[in-house]
C-alpha cells in the first residue's frame, strides 16, 4: 500500500509540474491591479447569455461595453466585470445640435432610473465620436449624471486624427481635444484610431503623432487617457493578427495609456466585418484566443503600470528609413541613447512610480515579423546597476535582464524596472 501511495503521490506531483501556469486572478473593479479592458460596442441581445458573458471575463475584458438594460447588468456581474449603462434616447430631439436642455437632462433622468444603481454599473455611455457640435448637448447631459447620479462617469469617445476638419467641427485633432476638455471637464480622454491596412500595408502615418498628442493634452490637463484600437477585419482593414493585437496594446501603454478598448468584440452583422473574436453566430475565433493571451499579459504588469507615469517617449529608426510625425528622437536626457544594434526598429518610454520613485524603462519591438534581441542596449550614463523584466506571465515577479529575458517577440515589449 506505501508503495502504491508513493507511485501515486509521485504521478500526481510530476503530473502538478507539468501543468501550465494559471492565468491571473480576474481583478475587481477598484482593485489595485484593476484595468479598464473594454470590450466596445453594445452587448447584443440576442447572443449575449451568462456564458457569453463569461467567455467574455475569460478573455481578459474587464469592462464588458454597454449594457442595455438590467438582465445584461446582472450577467457581467455574475462573471466579474462592470459595464457602461447605454443611454436611453430622450425623444426625437436628442440628435439636434440645440435640442431642448430639459429634454436632455430628462432622458438622463430616465436613463438612470434604467439602470438603477446596479453595482456592475460603471457609467454611462453618451456617444461616439461625436462632432464639437455636438459638445453643448454632451455637456448638459454629461452635467445631469453628476447630478442625477453622483460618483458615476460619462464615456464618449473621440474621433482619431484622421476626420476631417468638417467632421471634428475644429482645424486640427489637438484644438478638437481641447475643446472636449473644456467644454466638459472629462474625468479621462479616448479616441479610436485603426492603423493595420490588408496586405502588409505601411503603418497609418498618424499613428504615433495621435498617441504623443493625446498623452500631452492628457497630462496637460492631469486626466488619463485611453485608446480603442482595432481587434476585427472590416472594411480596408485586416484582420489582426495576435503580433497585431500586442503591438497595438502595448503602443498604447508605451505613451501611458490607462484603459484599453477592442472594436468589435462580437462580430457586427454587415458584410465586410470578420474574424472579431466572436463570430456572428456566438462561437470563438482565433482572435479571440490571440486576445485572451495579450490582456492576460496586461494584467499581469497591470498593478504596476497603473502607478508608472509617463516622463518620456522617444523612437530609434533603423538606419534608411524615413522618421514618420512624432517618432520623436531620443534627447540628452533620455536614459537609452542607442539601441542594441542599427537595425532596430524600437521605441522606448520612461516612466516614474508615483508612490516610490522608482524607474522603468518600457522597449517595444515595433517590427511585427522578426523578434530582436535588446541585451546591448546603450545607456546615456552607462548601464544601470541593476536591470530587472516585470514578468508579463506572472503576477508580481521580476527577473533579472539577462539570457532569454533580453529577447522581445515582434509587436511586443519589455517592462524594465531600472536601478540607476
Amino acid at each position: 500500500m506505501k508503495h502504491f501511495l508513493s507511485l501515486a503521490c509521485a504521478t500526481l506531483l510530476q503530473a502538478s509540474l507539468a501543468l501550465p501556469a494559471q492565468p491571473p486572478a480576474r481583478p475587481r473593479y477598484g482593485d489595485p491591479d484593476f484595468f479598464p479592458i473594454t470590450a466596445w460596442g453594445s452587448l447584443p441581445k440576442d447572443i449575449f447569455t451568462q456564458e457569453q458573458a463569461n467567455d467574455m471575463a475569460e478573455a481578459g475584458i474587464t469592462v464588458a461595453g454597454f449594457a442595455q438594460d438590467i438582465g445584461q447588468l446582472d450577467l457581467v456581474q455574475n462573471a466579474g466585470m462592470v459595464a457602461w449603462g447605454i443611454h436611453q434616447v430622450p425623444g426625437n430631439h436628442y440628435w439636434d445640435d440645440n435640442a431642448p436642455e430639459e429634454e436632455l437632462r430628462e432622458g438622463i433622468r430616465a436613463t438612470v432610473r434604467h439602470f438603477k444603481d446596479h453595482p456592475a454599473l460603471l457609467g454611462y455611455f453618451l456617444q461616439d465620436e461625436p462632432s464639437t457640435r455636438r459638445f453643448r448637448n454632451l455637456a448638459i447631459m454629461a452635467d445631469e449624471v453628476k447630478a442625477s447620479h453622483p460618483g458615476k462617469d460619462c464615456y464618449i469617445n473621440l474621433l482619431p486624427n484622421y476626420a476631417t476638419q468638417k467632421q471634428m467641427g475644429a482645424p486640427t485633432w489637438k484644438e478638437y481635444a481641447e475643446r472636449f476638455i473644456q467644454d466638459l471637464a472629462p474625468a479621462h480622454i479616448g479616441y479610436d484610431f485603426y492603423s493595420l491596412f490588408e496586405e502588409d500595408a505601411p503603418l497609418r502615418p498618424g499613428t504615433w503623432r495621435q498617441l504623443a498628442e493625446t498623452r500631452e493634452v492628457a497630462q496637460a490637463h492631469g486626466i488619463p487617457f485611453e485608446v480603442c484600437l482595432l481587434s476585427v477585419g472590416h472594411m480596408p482593414y485586416r484582420i489582426p493578427s495576435e503580433n497585431d493585437l500586442f503591438f497595438q496594446v502595448y503602443s498604447a501603454l508605451l505613451y501611458g495609456a490607462k484603459g484599453i478598448l477592442y472594436f468589435t468584440y462580437f462580430t457586427p452583422s454587415v458584410a465586410s466585418y470578420r474574424h472579431a473574436p466572436i463570430d456572428p453566430w456566438g462561437n470563438r475565433t482565433e482572435t479571440w484566443y490571440a486576445m485572451r493571451f495579450v490582456n492576460n499579459t496586461v494584467k499581469c504588469i497591470a498593478r504596476t503600470i497603473n502607478r508608472l507615469d509617463s516622463t518620456k517617449v522617444y523612437h530609434f529608426v533603423p538606419q534608411g528609413r524615413e522618421r514618420l510625425p512624432r517618432e520623436d528622437a531620443p534627447d540628452e536626457t533620455s536614459l537609452v541613447s542607442a539601441p542594441a544594434a542599427e537595425n532596430q526598429d524600437i521605441a522606448v518610454g520612461e516612466f516614474r512610480d508615483r508612490e516610490n520613485g522608482d524607474l522603468y524603462v518600457m522597449v517595444l519591438n515595433k517590427n511585427l515579423k522578426h523578434t530582436i534581441n535588446i541585451s546591448g542596449l546603450q545607456w546615456r550614463n552607462g548601464t544601470p546597476a541593476d536591470i530587472q523584466v516585470v514578468s508579463q506571465f506572472k503576477k508580481d515577479v521580476l527577473s533579472r535582464f539577462a539570457g532569454e529575458n533580453v529577447w522581445v517577440a515582434p509587436g511586443q515589449a519589455l517592462l524594465l524596472k531600472i536601478q540607476q
